[in-house]
């Protein structure tokens, strides 16, 4: 008898958002299966809830590693000093000790108020654009990047540049090497940052690149591991809320019934926020976070020699019935569990707190500014940015 062919990698999402049937299948036979990567490397991937946080959180597992082609970018920055997904035990700590005060619940607080500012001036803007308007370029691209540019202290007139080459950064590469688009992209973002860490000396405040100083001065990090860090956080506090705000609206137009709720309570925003994040986050194709085993582990059951790719599927664990009921249900009034998609373990997301901020703003008002609100395409026509790690559209026209 043959063997049967693996299921191969990424399983696209259905309607750009829906999960995929091939992915809840799959799912439903086990919490952990041997799968084929685009590359063609074969190694196993985890759609179980508990089985996903206890990889994350053992040690037994190291983040850094070749990662196989269109899963994750391309190489570019695992190894650059400072980014923070390559580092591991007290390194890692170390490094992530210094960014976290300008992440905490009392920074993210006390840019509540200049968020709201922000989120209120691009409604503003966006509701003077001739109709239809292309709501990803008037707010769900900018509002993120002005939100990390306030955080960090650079400019607002410079966010449309460091965006676009957290683009290029974020893109699945096909090509590598010293020149290729994606390295370029981020040598030019971090000679960016360290021109903006110049000017602090001068100019210092409350904010992130200020913080990165007074660690290089307090020999807590080399300045190149500072300009990673703060390139990290200029990357990652963009790419995912950007593509969270499409997806989030995407959610509401399709299940009409739940916008309603949230219109007519909007002290419903933070479940609703949650239950986005859990059901559709960002992601262009079913894929996680690789780990890499150190020495032979068996997960629920299944052998994983030394070295060999796990995949831990971020999106796929929020289809566990075993953690939440009715998985495949979008429900804004949901019992809070919490979900895995600002992932677990060393390496949850940081700024998390920021990106709950953002979110909140823009759901807990967005439908009251613009009643309306609605796709000025069918969905299908609208185009996947699926050469992105974290999906999003390259356009979002919307009527009013």
């Amino acid at each position: 008898m043959s063997e049967q062919p693996l299921p191969t990698l990424p399983m696209w999402r259905v309607d750009h958002i829906e999960p995929s049937p091939e992915m809840l299948a799959l799912r439903a036979k086990g919490p952990i299966h041997r799968v084929r990567f685009p590359s063609g490397d074969e190694g196993w991937w985890v759609t179980g809830y508990d089985e996903a946080k206890a990889v994350l959180s053992d040690s037994a597992f190291r983040p850094s590693g070749m990662p196989p082609a269109a899963v994750t970018p391309a190489t570019v920055i695992l190894g650059s000093p400072g980014w923070l997904g390559s580092h591991e035990g007290s390194e890692h700590a170390r490094l992530r000790t210094i960014v976290a005060p300008a992440f905490s619940s009392g920074r993210v607080k006390l840019l509540a108020q200049q968020v709201e500012a922000i989120a209120a001036q691009l409604f503003e803007e966006l509701a003077a654009q001739p109709q239809p308007a292309d709501l990803r370029r008037h707010l769900s691209f900018p509002l993120p990047a002005m939100v990390i540019s306030a955080l960090m202290g650079v400019p607002y007139e410079d966010h449309a540049f460091f965006a676009r080459l957290s683009d290029k950064v974020m893109t699945h590469q096909h090509e590598s090497g010293p020149r290729s688009a994606a390295r370029l992209a981020w040598e030019e973002l971090r000679a960016y940052i360290r021109g903006k860490m110049r000017d602090k000396r001068q100019d210092p405040g409350d904010n992130l690149l200020t913080d990165l100083l007074a660690a290089v001065d307090q020999g807590k990090a080399t300045e190149e591991e500072a300009i990673g860090l703060a390139a990290g956080m200029l990357v990652a506090g963009h790419e995912t809320t950007v593509a969270q705000i499409e997806f989030g609206l995407l959610a509401m137009f399709r299940h009409p019934q739940q916008r309603e709720r949230l219109v007519g309570d909007p002290s419903l925003v933070d479940k609703a926020v949650e239950e986005m994040l859990r059901l559709y986050p960002p992601g262009a194709g079913w894929d996680g976070i690789m780990r890499y085993p150190r020495t032979a582990v068996t997960i629920a059951g299944v052998h994983i020699p030394a070295e060999g790719k796990v995949l831990v599927g971020l999106p796929a664990t929020s289809f566990d019935p075993r953690h939440f009921d009715d998985p495949e249900i979008f429900d804004i009034g949901r019992e809070e569990k919490p979900h895995l998609a600002f992932s677990h373990g060393p390496h949850y997301c940081i700024g998390m707190e920021l990106a709950r901020l953002e979110l909140k703003l823009v759901f807990g008002s967005i439908f009251q500014h613009f009643p309306a609100l609605r796709l000025a395409v069918a969905p299908e026509e609208l185009m996947l940015r699926k050469e992105i790690i974290t999906g999003g559209f390259e356009a979002f026209p919307v009527l009013w």
